[in-house]
């Protein structure tokens, strides 16, 4: 919790089985990630959220781990901004091949359900990098890459908490037919729209932070426990 006090590097040595040395440089590598900071006499204390490097690999797989309500809403507030203007950038710079692959990885997703949820998630996560690869602008690529993680914890909690499957196809559909037929605006508005569906598919996870929708049918696999932040900076 942010305010935290660690335990001692003695005591937490112990508790991890890892060296002094070991431990030393997992916390200077945590607090560099903005999660802790370390004072003489005061010993490492956890810092707020606000403070972390929330695009850091590391920070966003440990977040997307156990994703609570906020986190969620940050990542589609994020998408709401820039995947549009994308689907607007892809329809007047996509190749051919490229749209080949956005609808490519539509028609997976329609061909995976209602039997193989996960491949399903896996073309949604590549529907929305391709459409992003395809408006041609380095950064927004860039951003994609960096939140990737956090991008597919949405596309699994939003697949596993919706009760239909058909709004969600329709609206990936949408997006897909007016980047072939190069028509920003309606490709622009298509995203938004389908961007609303996710939010709806996700209001039974905001209810339910610690549980998942309705859908019974392939539903994903409870994760493994995973190793700690300062285990991991360790090893």
């Amino acid at each position: 919790m942010p305010g935290q006090r660690l335990p001692t590097e003695e005591e937490l040595g112990r508790r991890l089985k890892v060296s002094r040395p070991s431990l030393r440089e997992a916390l200077k590598a945590l607090a560099g990630k903005g999660l802790v900071e370390s004072r003489t006499r005061r010993g490492t204390i956890v810092l707020p959220r606000n403070g972390w490097d929330v695009l850091d690999r590391d920070v966003l797989r440990w977040m997307a781990a156990s994703p609570d309500p906020e986190f969620l809403i940050g990542v589609l507030e994020a998408r709401t901004i820039f995947e549009p203007a994308a689907a607007r950038l892809a329809a007047q710079r996509a190749t051919p091949a490229q749209i080949l692959a956005i609808e490519s990885a539509y028609h997976g997703m329609v061909t995976s359900l209602p039997n193989d949820v996960a491949a399903c998630c896996q073309h949604d996560l590549a529907f929305h990098e391709n459409i992003i690869a395809a408006a041609g602008n380095v950064l927004l690529s860039r951003l994609a890459t960096t939140i990737r993680t956090a991008l597919m914890a949405v596309v699994e909690i939003s697949t596993d908490a919706r009760e239909s499957y058909e709004n969600s196809l329709a609206e990936h559909g949408a997006v897909a037919a007016a980047i072939r037929r190069r028509a920003p605006e309606e490709a622009a508005q298509a995203m938004r729209v389908l961007l609303e569906g996710t939010a709806r598919d996700l209001a039974p996870a905001f209810k339910n932070p610690g549980g998942h929708g309705g859908n019974a049918e392939g539903r994903r696999k409870q994760p493994q426990p995973k190793r700690s932040a300062i285990q991991e900076g360790a090893s």
